[in-house]
């Protein structure tokens, strides 16, 4: 269908007749039944305005109507169809609609009638001021009226380079897919293509909202070296954080007013909030997982989708540091290497505490971005000592890239390497496996879509611990979970379940039904739009 029908009793059964524009624009009886649209009109305007509390199909009918051709067809009246007027909320929609359509009002003549039309509506409520003040507010198009008028604005969402194997790409796109489903206008600019010069063509719009994952956009300055782009283009800035927010120290000092963090890890939310005083908020909102295509056939008993980088070149980083940071950075992965459970700002913080230091807030943020070598190098560690902890177990790995050939163990004849892999491949390996192996990248309340796609690919699970982990599934059951601290327990643990098909397919077959409840974009997409419905 190419057109939007309107069935109504102002016509006689069965007749036919096309609206103009003006026409509905200037009665809104025409919207009082039942309403028809094309299939992909919410991709063109999105859906229903749900900061309006009246007349929301009427509203969404004059959006779509600037799309699509309107015919009238007569029908007999429903019983009980008339919904309950309110005199307040249809006074101030009808005022919305004059401020969004006044343009079109002036151009025919009709804005003047218009307004002496809603000042005598004005002047039959109970609060005759505050009605004058609200459609002088929506003619004006204040604050008030973005705040209605930005809800049904499209989402821009951000495209960049294609780095990490295009996986921030790929969250982009299906978080776009995921708003279409849930009838949310989208548009993708994609960096990369484009250039950054040509976000200025953003400047003066509004969006309901602006979201890049781990984009370096947001700090984008106009050539005064001041005004941040961003802060030009109307709509409320997500930034989707996938590391510690330290290692974007000035990217996101740097952001606009406007400024949210998407984070996965809560303890990076707390740092957030304490550290970055210019963002606005930070929000819980992990990535999530995809679903695959096809069905899993298990070719291989373990494998680690994940590149090799050697921890001892970031050590020959660390002893280029003057004498004073060598030392304490030597002290900070120390204290990490003992206690794998600590969080990065909390081994940091007992480091501090042996030299009796009480930095301020910008100092202690400036100390920790610099030492920042020592996280990478203390996941690179435990990254290399688990794989090598399972192979020298005389458990077959298989790993997927070139750079595990210049590993320590790249001899070893149970370490099987592979081509590296784009992330839809990756799920097909996931599908091929009956365990995936998971390495934290030190997220120690953290959830990562690594976890999730196994899960939703009907692989086991196996990580390292993180309180998120063991809050949001159950050990045993959805996945398995073991302790960097503990690591001789992990191949009698892999091995056990390996020689258990049941027990396999059993917590394959609960974590799938876990993820594909609660963790894929969909989700995502519905639990930002909740946020925004309440802001």
């Amino acid at each position: 269908m190419n057109k939007i029908i309107c069935y109504t009793h102002r016509l006689p059964e069965g007749r036919q007749q096309e609206l103009s524009f003006m026409e509905l624009l200037l009665n809104d009886n025409w919207a009082g039944g039942r309403l028809e649209y094309p299939e992909d009109i919410f991709s063109l305007i999105g859906d229903k305005n749900k900061k309006l509390s009246a007349k929301q199909d009427y509203e969404f009918l004059l959006r779509a109507a600037k799309k699509y051709p309107v015919t009238a067809i007569g029908c007999r009246r429903d019983a009980g169809t008339d919904e309950p007027e309110d005199a307040w909320e249809d006074f101030r929609t009808d005022c919305y609609i004059t401020g969004k359509y006044q343009q079109e009002l002036l151009d025919t003549g009709y804005f003047n009638p218009v307004i002496e039309t809603l000042l005598e509506n004005a002047a039959r409520l109970s609060d005759q001021e505050a009605a004058v003040l609200w459609l002088e507010k929506m003619i004006s198009r204040s604050a008030e009226y973005y705040e209605i008028d930005d809800n049904t604005a499209p989402v821009l969402i951000y495209l960049g380079a294609d780095t990490c194997f295009n996986t921030l790409n790929h969250f982009s796109l299906e978080l776009k897919k995921a708003f279409l489903c849930l009838r949310q206008q989208t548009e993708v600019f994609d960096a990369v293509k484009e250039g950054h010069q040509a976000l200025t063509k953003y400047i003066g719009q509004h969006f309901k909202a602006i979201i890049g994952i781990q984009t370096y956009l947001f700090s984008i300055k106009l050539q005064d070296g001041t005004t941040n782009l961003h802060d030009l283009i109307s709509g409320a800035k997500y930034n989707m954080i996938l590391d510690h927010p330290a290692w974007m120290k000035e990217h996101i000092c740097n952001g606009p007013i406007d400024y949210y963090l998407l984070i996965h890890d809560r303890n990076y939310i707390s740092f957030a909030d304490r550290y970055y005083e210019n963002i606005k908020g930070c929000l819980y909102v992990p990535p999530a997982g995809t679903l695959p295509a096809g069905l899993p056939e298990k070719l291989y008993d373990i494998t680690f989708i994940g590149s090799y980088r050697d921890y001892r070149e970031r050590l020959a980083t660390l002893y280029t540091y003057d004498r004073k940071h060598r030392h304490f950075a030597g002290r900070y992965i120390g204290v990490m290497k003992k206690h794998p459970d600590y969080t990065a700002e909390q081994a940091f913080g007992e480091v501090l505490s042996q030299y009796g230091l009480k930095p301020e807030r910008s100092a202690f943020l400036d100390l920790f971005y610099e030492m920042r070598q020592c996280c990478f190098c203390i996941m690179l560690y435990y990254r290399e000592k688990v794989v090598r902890t399972l192979l020298e177990a005389g458990l077959e790995i298989h790993v997927y890239s070139e750079s595990w050939q210049h590993s320590p163990f790249a001899d070893f004849p149970n370490l099987i390497c592979h081509p590296e892999l784009q992330i839809t491949e990756s799920l097909q390996v996931m599908q091929q496996s009956r365990i995936s192996l998971n390495i934290m990248s030190w997220h120690k309340d953290g959830l990562t879509e690594r976890i999730l796609n196994a899960m939703l690919c009907q692989s086991v699970m196996v990580s390292d611990r993180s309180t998120a982990l063991e809050e949001q599934f159950t050990d045993g059951r959805d996945l398995v979970l073991f302790s960097l601290a503990h690591l001789e327990e992990l191949p009698l643990m892999i091995k056990g379940l390996l020689k258990d098909e049941n027990k396999l397919e059993e917590i394959s077959r609960n974590g799938y039904e876990k993820a594909r409840r609660e963790h894929l974009w969909l989700h995502r997409a519905r639990q930002l739009l909740n946020i925004w419905d309440k802001m």
